[in-house]
């Protein structure tokens, strides 16, 4: 709070052409922009406060403070509308850049770009809706593709090193003649996470 204070202090002294007071804040109209604060040196409550430069912009940077937040508000000396220069406590912030928005409140993050999205909350990163499920746990998956890697070679083994008995009889020959399989087959590699994880994205 000195610290604020101090900060007002300095700007009251720039020529007296501007000033700030230290506020409460009683109410926030985030359709308007506005937001409504009472002194702290108890004068009369301040109504309307801009929370932008530009009030009616729909882009840019603003910053909601909380209900009975202290903020600075800062006025020019030709009577122009009070703005909020500094807040302690902040409901959410909006920023808008070209195509590229973020909202930043208590719950979480949520970004969107002309052709994406993300919604970062508590317990959850949703993108671009989450209409494509959960991300893969490459790990997890690593094994699982390992474990039937393991079940083909076992086939494979085996086939490799069967033998049959033969039933047809040549001449005077036995009538059952071991035969040994005679074409190999190859056993399957292990699967590596490298070979198909993307490690810009990590969870």
């Amino acid at each position: 709070m000195d610290n604020i204070k101090d900060a007002i202090r300095k700007l009251a002294q720039q020529d007296g052409e501007t000033v700030a007071l230290v506020c409460t804040v009683d109410a926030v109209d985030k359709k308007a922009r506005t937001i409504d604060c009472t002194p702290v040196n108890e004068g009369a409550p301040l109504l309307g406060v801009n929370l932008q430069a530009n009030q009616s912009s729909d882009f840019g940077l603003v910053i909601y403070p909380e209900k009975e937040a202290f903020v600075v508000v800062g006025f020019m000396a030709d009577g122009a509308a009070g703005l909020m220069l500094a807040t302690d406590k902040i409901e959410s912030a909006e920023m808008v850049i070209g195509e590229t928005a973020a909202v930043i409140d208590a719950e979480g993050i949520r970004l969107k770009t002309a052709q994406m999205s993300a919604d970062i909350n508590k317990s959850d990163i949703i993108f671009n809706g989450g209409k494509l499920d959960g991300l893969v746990v490459i790990q997890k998956l690593t094994d699982k593709l390992n474990e039937l890697k393991d079940t083909v070679n076992s086939l494979i083994n085996a086939y490799n090193n069967h033998t049959h008995i033969t039933t047809a009889t040549v001449g005077t020959g036995p009538a059952g003649t071991i035969s040994p399989t005679t074409s190999k087959a190859q056993t399957a590699k292990p699967f590596k996470k490298s070979d198909y994880e993307n490690t810009k994205i990590k969870q």
